[in-house]
């Protein structure tokens, strides 16, 4: 995320952003139970909408251009940092910058999709209060979302190939991460499931996953290909299909 100085419009914005979340997250729970991650997108919804009018309510329609400068100067101070430490990285200095400072709604809201989560997690396990104890558990191998979500990455080509204006170029972009997140998340929940079946260890998954983030090419291909696995799961439905085909065997030999 791009954490912004004290006392900065962004800093401000983020902060009342993520109080809204918060408030949000433990009031679906209560009133209306439901998975994890159900209740993280609405919140994240619910106060990203809440924040905007609140933003647009104080401080008027330039605040958003005041938001953006200070994005990317505080991506500017982060990459800049990186690149002081490691000095190799200077070609990625500039696109790097650009990229975070459009896209820190989305890693935004990233960020609270994956925060509510572990918080959800870590409550279930330690916590002795009832709070959505109604509420079905998920384990990763079952993550899935809505098919409407591939809308996303459809936005995201958009922006990429039209003229459009520049606010929605940032929507669209910010928007295809989230959508091309999840999809990177649905995919590799669909690797464990066939790992699993397969007998492939967790460990084995860990350690070729840690050689692929620690190699920059084996990366390019393996996030993409885990996005376009989770897309095509859309129409194709690769859990159910293994589900189905390991009942058949199992009717089988009884």
């Amino acid at each position: 995320m791009v954490t912004a100085g004290s006392g900065s419009r962004l800093a401000a914005a983020t902060s009342a952003y993520i109080v809204l979340a918060s408030a949000a997250f433990v009031s679906f729970v209560l009133l209306r139970p439901d998975t994890v991650l159900r209740q993280a997108f609405r919140s994240t919804l619910a106060a990203g909408l809440a924040a905007a009018l609140l933003i647009q309510a104080l401080w008027g329609s330039d605040a958003w251009g005041a938001l953006g400068w200070e994005a990317t100067r505080q991506a500017s101070l982060t990459m800049r940092a990186i690149v002081e430490v490691a000095p190799d990285a200077f070609p990625i200095y500039e696109p790097m910058v650009r990229f975070m400072s459009l896209t820190w709604p989305g890693m935004l809201a990233l960020q609270t999709l994956a925060g509510l989560a572990l918080a959800w997690q870590l409550q279930r396990r330690i916590g002795s209060a009832a709070l959505g104890e109604s509420a079905p558990r998920v384990r990763f191998k079952d993550f899935n979302m809505g098919d409407g979500w591939v809308w996303g990455i459809v936005a995201w080509l958009g922006v990429l190939i039209l003229p459009v204006s520049s606010v929605l170029h940032v929507a669209g972009t910010n928007l295809g991460l989230v959508a091309g997140t999840l999809y990177v998340l649905r995919g590799a929940a669909i690797v464990a499931t066939f790992a699993e079946a397969f007998g492939v260890s967790a460990l084995a998954l860990v350690v070729v996953a840690a050689a692929a983030a620690a190699l920059a090419v084996p990366l390019v291909f393996v996030l993409p290909g885990l996005c376009t696995l989770g897309i095509t799961d859309t129409w194709y439905q690769y859990r159910r299909r293994l589900a189905k085909a390991r009942e058949r065997q199992r009717s089988n030999t009884t």
